[in-house]
């Protein structure tokens, strides 16, 4: 539902004998805030009165109502002071709002209700409510006076200006929930070709017959949201939910805007493409790939060189700046506004707790990614000095057991962290497994001293020997195994190869056509690929080991792994990686994900559903989601033209690859 201003006009009050809902008049409306001439019309003497058509409105004051006469008398003297109107459509605007005036009915009401953010019959409504009176009666004071400074949007107010509102015989008065009409029921829309109805946006998307490129929207009032003589050619709505639209137009078609849910141009279009981030923010990529992140609506800068941006689980806002060599990537969070949470200065932030606002940040130092914790306000609580700090994913927040968190120094020692950072003893020795479920439990710890196995408490202090360390390892990983029901199962072993038996089958031109697959037709970028992956195949150790059927099989899987890592056209996700769906965009760097949402989601719905959204989204765009494996508990996923499908899935065959094309 889009939050809309209106203004009625009716013969009775509700509670006055007469009092007719269904005679309610509609004068005018905009959408998302309240124009400055819908307050100034309802004037000095505007009183709140109960509003019916609301359930929880009948019987509290939730609108404000006030004479039609009084109205009139200062419309009429704000069009004393106002210019003479410069073009025919701000004459007709005005003489439809005087002709609207005059309809006869005694009355006039505001209603702002759906702008007001809360509950009718709250203090907190009645204050707005009466801020709201305030504003309509010092905007009179200043019409009275003559003052034109307090005036000045609406002396200089055009046909279309955001301060009139929108106007019209036809409003629709917003008495029911705007809905879809059968186009026949329609007079205005015959002679168009409807194209669908847009829910986020309450709009049918038109276009004209015979110009089927130049694309517009139209309530089922007749309201034009994006009129045909914009001459837009590209309309994207799927962020109307945060209150735009971006678009491009037929004389700059590589250019692109900003709308608002009114069709106010809020960003004339600059060269490049457009990301609606939030409701205030706006993410623009130059056609050189460089990109920034913009204000909305004002458009101010707020960061250059931005390389990613990603919806958090917790509610903000991930974004990761480039460097000069771009694998130093710098990341920080931002709130839905763009106000800086945690500054851009590490190498990844993850979520912040519910109740703890505490986060895990790592930094790379001397090599090493080592972690730290950092508060909601930005400050740093712990340095980025552990080696881990102890939580349920890569994303999750930090774990707390008895308000305190496990983590483990650069030197390998075990500790625990109070929530503001600090080390709740001076650590002196190891954890004794390599499972950090098993090395921290709910009130103490397992360590090594001395090549045994120890418990120790959350101060610091051993409590009782157990056995040798590898006795302990051995008597866990049995555990273990008997818990998943894996001690009776023979293992199976997959063929592998050493990089000399890969590099001696590889075929340098396939490897060429198969990275080119993988990497969108790029043939720079699949060349490059190409020689990552034989570089690093001929610098690794002779012993080391690759899986697949055959070397080819192998070497292919190598290639994607570098397209994955280096380049960032593919990801690995585990089959319980369902939260991870919905930021593929982070994981992927696609422009075709990056504006991905599955809003379809269901409680219960597992990575097959996630994985066919995703497929569903990137349809349009003619890619389709490739695993690499199929039927694994692990996703090898990339991306390929559809294009390329059939030759992409002849290629993996002949190398013993079996890929899923979703």
């Amino acid at each position: 539902m889009i939050n809309t201003a209106a203004l009625f006009s009716t013969t009775f009050l509700p509670g006055q004998a007469g009092f007719d809902a269904d005679a309610i008049t509609g004068l005018a409306e905009w959408r998302l805030d309240t124009p400055m001439l819908f307050k100034l019309l309802i004037s000095a003497d505007a009183q709140a009165v109960a509003w019916p058509i609301y359930d929880d409105g009948e019987d509290c004051l939730c609108v404000l109502a006030a004479p039609m006469v009084q109205a009139q008398a200062s419309w009429q003297a704000l069009s004393a002071l106002m210019d003479r109107p410069r073009d025919a459509a701000a004459i007709v605007a005005r003489a439809g709002i005087s002709a609207l005036l005059a309809g006869g009915q005694p009355w006039i009401i505001l209603d702002s209700v759906q702008l007001i953010p809360y509950d009718i019959d709250t203090p907190e409504y009645a204050a707005a409510l009466e801020a709201l009176r305030a504003e309509a009666q010092a905007l009179h004071a200043a019409l009275q006076r003559g003052d034109r400074e307090a005036l000045a949007p609406l002396l200089a107010a055009g046909a279309t200006s955001p301060v009139t509102g929108y106007w019209s015989a036809t409003a629709d008065a917003q008495l029911a929930d705007v809905e879809e009409l059968g186009a026949d029921e329609l007079p205005f829309l015959q002679g168009l070709e409807v194209r669908k109805w847009l829910e986020d946006a309450l709009c049918y998307e038109v276009a004209a017959v015979g110009q089927p490129d130049i694309l517009g929207l139209v309530t089922p009032y007749g309201r034009w949201i994006v009129p045909l003589s914009l001459n837009v050619i590209d309309l994207d709505s799927s962020d109307a939910g945060y209150g735009w639209i971006t678009f491009a137009t037929a004389d700059a078609p590589d250019a692109h805007g900003v709308l608002d849910l009114n069709g106010t141009v809020v960003l004339p279009p600059a060269p490049g493409a457009l990301y609606v981030i939030s409701p205030h923010l706006v993410q623009q990529y130059d056609q050189d790939g460089a990109s920034r992140l913009l204000r909305l609506p004002d458009g101010a800068l707020l960061f250059e060189s931005v390389h990613q941006i990603g919806q958090r689980d917790d509610g903000y806002i991930d974004i990761e700046r480039q460097t000069h060599d771009d694998e130093h990537n710098v990341c920080g969070v931002i709130d839905a506004t763009g106000k800086v949470v945690v500054p851009p200065a590490y190498s990844s932030v993850q979520d912040f707790g519910t109740k703890k606002k505490i986060a895990v940040v790592s930094q790379r130092i001397a090599g090493r990614f080592l972690f730290g914790l950092v508060n909601s306000q930005g400050e740093l609580l712990a340095p980025c000095q552990y080696e881990a700090i102890d939580c349920a994913t890569t994303s999750s927040p930090p774990k707390l057991r008895k308000n305190l968190i496990f983590a483990i120094d650069a030197q390998g020692l075990a500790c625990m962290l109070t929530p503001d950072g600090k080390q709740a003893f001076t650590p002196l020795y190891p954890p004794a497994h390599h499972l950090r479920g098993v090395a921290v439990q709910s009130d103490f710890l397992y360590v090594v001293k001395d090549g045994m196995a120890w418990s120790m408490d959350f101060t610091g202090q051993l409590l009782e020997q157990f056995d040798t360390v590898e006795n302990f390892k051995a008597a866990v990983t049995a555990q273990l195994s008997a818990a998943l029901g894996l001690s009776k199962k023979k293992t199976v072993r997959r063929r592998s190869f050493t990089p000399a038996q890969i590099l001696a089958r590889a075929d340098r031109e396939q490897l060429r056509v198969m990275a080119a697959l993988l990497l969108l037709g790029d043939a720079a970028l699949a060349a490059r690929c190409v020689d990552i992956t034989l570089e690093e195949l001929a610098e690794d150790a002779p012993e080391e080991e690759y899986e697949g059927d055959t070397p080819e099989a192998a070497c292919f899987f190598l290639l994607w792994s570098t397209a994955a890592d280096v380049l960032g056209h593919g990801t690995t996700l585990d089959w319980k990686s369902v939260d991870e769906v919905p930021r593929i965009g982070h994981h992927i760097e696609l422009p075709a994900l990056r504006d991905f949402r599955w809003t379809e989601r269901e409680d219960d719905d597992a990575m097959a559903e996630g994985l066919a959204a995703i497929a569903a989204h990137l349809a349009p765009h003619q890619l389709r989601l490739v695993n690499m494996h199929g039927g694994e508990d692990t996703y090898y996923l990339g991306v390929v033209r559809a294009s390329d499908a059939a030759a992409f899935s002849k290629l993996a065959l002949q190398a013993a690859l079996r890929p899923v094309l979703l």
